[in-house]
């Protein structure tokens, strides 16, 4: 490394001029766009050009076109007239009078307008109401008789119908069916209740006797601790004081049928009951 100071320095240096190379130029046509282009996709404005994919070149839109110029001052007389925007322009016109179609009415007789008087006319309507009455054709209602139906003079008068005679037959034949499984089942309930029938023991029937007065004191001492109560507030003590009524109602009439002397036992399969 030389230092600032040298002697050498003081010897003048041969300035060289470095030769300047010759222009570059593509051999492609600079005026047409590129086909697929990185540069400037990015960001919130798109170069003119970046990434076209086509060799079309895009015009500035209408609004870029005009950056940095003053806008044209508006023309008073060029205002927009009506209906120059709307594709089928309305025009208005005077509204017309309405006439209805078809023949009209006289017009009402004024108050000022005299009727036409001294008219007279030769026809006789007694006279013509009787030529037309006469010479008129009698209608489909004219020509049908209201006579009332002779019954007498028909073929089945004074006979009995033939369907009363077929719900007769019905109901004979329905009779004699069931008189028929009436007789069947009483028959099958004789053989049934023949040789199964036999007299109570008497101790046995004194045993049960017994058992239902026992039962029916049992049941009656319940009842007399509730029906002293004059007021039955609620629905179970009424409904119990009907239960132990029944009950003892039942209790005193089997006991009056097994007291009576004679009882017997119908069996049914070696049980009784």
């Amino acid at each position: 490394m030389q230092r600032d100071e040298c002697i050498y320095n003081l010897i003048p240096k041969v300035r060289v001029e470095p030769v300047k190379p010759e222009r570059y130029r593509s051999k492609f046509d600079p005026h047409v766009q590129p086909t697929g282009s990185t540069f400037g996709v990015r960001g919130k404005t798109k170069l003119e050009g970046a990434n076209l994919g086509t060799a079309q070149r895009i015009e500035k839109p209408a609004s870029a076109r005009g950056f940095g110029r003053l806008p044209a001052k508006p023309d008073p007389k060029s205002f927009i007239r009506q209906g120059e925007r709307s594709a089928s322009a309305v025009v208005s016109k005077k509204p017309s009078k309405f006439n209805y179609p078809g023949a009209t009415r006289p017009p009402v007789v004024k108050k000022d307008d005299k009727p036409i008087m001294g008219l007279k006319s030769a026809k006789n309507f007694v006279t013509a109401n009787a030529v037309e009455t006469i010479l008129a054709v009698p209608g489909n209602r004219a020509r049908v008789k209201n006579d009332p139906p002779q019954y007498m003079k028909k073929e089945d008068y004074g006979q009995v119908p033939r369907y009363l005679s077929q719900v007769k037959d019905e109901i004979d034949r329905e009779n004699s069916m069931i008189e028929e499984f009436v007789r069947q089942n009483h028959n099958l309930m004789e053989e049934e209740s023949r040789d199964r029938v036999e007299p109570m023991d008497e101790s046995e029937r004194l045993a049960l006797v017994d058992a239902l007065k026992s039962k029916w004191d049992h049941v009656n001492a319940k009842y007399q601790k509730l029906c002293h109560n004059v007021v039955f507030d609620t629905l179970g003590k009424v409904r119990r004081k009907e239960t132990f009524e029944k009950e003892l109602t039942q209790l005193e009439k089997d006991i009056q049928l097994l007291e009576k002397g004679h009882v017997v036992v119908s069996q049914s399969n070696n049980d009784r009951y």
